[in-house]
């Protein structure tokens, strides 16, 4: 809504009067590459990847002692199914896999339930911090397209409602992806 908002603002910006002498320079860029080369996108992505690592390593540690539940529940069932087995040591074995039983399916609730709750976490924290690097690089055009002196800046990238590209065709628009890249460059760490 915002995005349509935007560019409705834009295409009627375009529709306004200029004198004979004037005529708008206008940019475009590719913001997925931007974003997608940024270092920080790299960055955050790498430690995004290194916390869902961690999420699945305590998931399969959580699994295995399930697992471990698994295997004592068949023991016990066998158990029961010995035939020599007197009535009383039968009553108590029962009550065992019943004990048994109930802590296996709260420790599996526990594990649903956590990892899903970390996913969502780790997926709304993602969320947040690419958010706010679009941000950033939206800042530097903005101020980047200013400098050079830019009266319209479009993202070819960019799709409608409708999924189609906003921008079809503009004559002598000047691609300052390499300017925007070279500015997002200036803070990266050394390698």
């Amino acid at each position: 809504m915002k995005r349509s908002l935007m560019l409705l603002g834009m295409g009627a910006a375009l529709m306004l009067p200029l004198s004979a002498e004037e005529k708008p320079r206008t940019g475009v860029v590719h913001i997925q590459t931007l974003f997608r080369d940024y270092y920080k996108t790299l960055e955050a992505q790498a430690q995004i990847n290194a916390e869902r690592a961690r999420i699945q390593k305590e998931e399969n540690e959580m699994l295995q002692r399930v697992k471990v539940f698994d295997e004592k529940l068949r023991d016990q069932t066998k158990r029961l199914q010995d035939s020599e087995l007197e009535e009383e040591e039968r009553s108590a074995l029962s009550r065992d896999v019943g004990m048994l039983f109930q802590e296996r399916e709260a420790l599996e609730r526990l594990r649903k339930q956590s990892i899903q709750a970390r996913h969502l976490e780790l997926n709304q924290k993602m969320v947040a911090r690419m958010n706010g690097i679009l941000e950033e690089i939206r800042g530097i055009i903005a101020e980047s397209a200013e400098g050079a002196g830019f009266d319209y800046v479009f993202d070819v990238e960019g799709l409608s409602t409708a999924q189609v590209p906003f921008l079809l065709y503009t004559k002598d628009a000047t691609d300052i992806t390499p300017m925007i890249q070279k500015e997002l460059g200036k803070g990266a760490p050394a390698e």
